[in-house]
């Protein structure tokens, strides 16, 4: 569920050197629909002024950050520790994305079937 629909609107108004499609894989990301209450929520801080958080009883499960030619989605490592996602698995599922230095996993998505993909693999639509 989206949380503060005019922040997202503010997120896009101001990004007016993105690519369409990755505008749509951001769009897409952010009107996803999680099972067991996970919220999207937009937000941002320091130079990362356009983000959306995927947060489940207060934990901070996966991340979108919208850049000018890619959503660099990330695996965050509650998500990790708690099992929703198999590193390994997901490296393999998705063979383009790396291991940061903290342990998360992020991955570049340029289009909407590729967010799609990614939602799928975490249990959404």
């Amino acid at each position: 569920m989206l949380l503060d629909p005019h922040r997202l609107e503010e997120q896009l108004r101001a990004a007016t050197a993105i690519d369409a499609a990755v505008r749509d894989a951001y769009l897409t990301f952010a009107h996803a629909h999680f099972p067991g209450g996970t919220t999207v929520r937009p937000a941002g801080h320091g130079y990362i002024e356009r983000e959306l958080r995927f947060e489940a009883k207060g934990d901070w499960l996966y991340s979108a950050v919208l850049n000018q030619k890619w959503v660099l989605w990330y695996f965050r490592k509650p998500a990790l520790n708690a099992g929703l996602i198999d590193p390994g698995k997901t490296k393999e599922h998705f063979p383009a994305s790396e291991e940061t230095s903290r342990g998360e996993i992020k991955l570049r998505v340029r289009s909407s079937p590729e967010a799609l993909a990614v939602l799928k693999w975490v249990g959404a639509e």
